[in-house]
């Protein structure tokens, strides 16, 4: 189902939950939404008092503390499918969009300048490709001078969202990769890698080590005033990591109730489509009404209020249009998790 990208949330008739006060939600995971979360949560507090806290640790660790019923959510950038909810009792829905970006560090390559095709990612990360000044390299970026260099790929230690959007992009845009690696929150990756534990320190790695080549969500960029290659679309154009390609490539979520949300929506169709667009999810438990309650008046007020989606925004994200909030309202209400009136 094509979902409209829009700036505007409608409530859907659905209100805040007043929860007492000094109530405290727990969630870990995912690094990739965890900007947007702890700005939400400080924004949360002022208008309600009530304490959200989320620390990272990566999807896999999001996934198996709520399994063990470690805190009152969990997240992760790898949707679960419904066998696997259903045996972990666990429930799930969709909390924001973002994109993964490849940040590099190249002397005398500006931001957007480098440009790079599944091959050539593929040809990175598996180690086919270990010179900046490969042939492959060169004919994709005829306009640069790239050095003599060994290329440094960073990627994630831990089990991770991150690393499954990214490499279901390499899956879907290189034949041979899609056969010798898939998509995987953990990867045996071929080239020789420097690994770096969540979101925020591979970036810093990326920062700190010439000739550098990494994968982490764009807010992260931003933070570390990093730069990130421009890549090829499956339309076959170049897309530069900015929110009109993100925007174009989030048009093609396909969303349902029925098999609670789970998509990929990375190397998506369309022209200007950026190749590598995510959305990230919230899991709960299914057996605890009352705590879930908690979740979802916090996750409601964030689809809902106006300073909450300006600050997604402003940190590269893109808040869930308004008929995908209305679905979850409805899959809240389907599971008897819908905030109070």
């Amino acid at each position: 189902m094509l979902k409209k990208l829009a700036c505007t949330v409608v409530a859907a008739g659905v209100a805040v939950s007043t929860l007492s006060a000094a109530d405290k939600i727990l969630g870990q995971g995912a690094t990739f939404p965890m900007p947007v979360y702890k700005e939400w949560a400080a924004l949360y507090y002022k208008d309600t008092k009530n304490q959200v806290t989320y620390s990272g640790g990566g999807s896999g660790k999001g996934v198996s503390a709520i399994t063990d019923r470690n805190g009152n959510f969990g997240g992760t950038d790898s949707a679960l499918k419904k066998d696997e909810l259903k045996e972990k009792k666990l429930l799930q829905f969709p909390a924001v969009t973002g994109s993964v970006v490849l940040a590099y560090n190249i002397n005398g390559v500006d931001d957007h300048a480098l440009k790079l095709d599944g091959k050539a990612v593929a040809g990175i990360f598996s180690g086919k490709i270990t010179k900046w000044n490969d042939p492959y390299l060169a004919e994709l970026n005829p306009d640069l001078k790239l050095p003599a260099a060994d290329i440094v790929p960073v990627v994630r230690s831990e089990s991770s969202g991150t690393t499954f959007n990214f490499t279901s992009y390499i899956a879907r845009a290189d034949a041979d990769w899609a056969k010798e690696y898939g998509a995987h929150k953990s990867i045996n990756w071929g080239a020789k890698v420097t690994p770096a534990q969540g979101n925020p320190l591979v970036a810093k790695t990326i920062k700190q080590t010439p000739n550098s080549i990494g994968y982490i969500e764009f807010a992260y960029k931003v933070q570390e005033k990093l730069k990130a290659a421009t890549l090829k679309s499956k339309a076959g154009d170049w897309v530069a990591p900015t929110k009109e390609g993100f925007d174009k490539a989030a048009l093609n979520s396909n969303f349902s109730i029925d098999e609670h949300f789970y998509d990929v929506l990375a190397y998506t169709d369309g022209e200007g489509s950026y190749p590598i667009v995510a959305a990230t999810f919230i899991v709960l438990p299914s057996d605890n009404v009352k705590d879930g309650k908690k979740v979802t008046s916090f996750f409601n007020w964030a689809f809902t209020n106006e300073k909450a989606k300006a600050a997604a925004e402003k940190l590269g994200y893109l808040p869930l249009p308004a008929d995908t909030v209305k679905m979850v309202q409805e899959y809240w209400s389907k599971y008897d998790i819908a905030p109070e009136k």
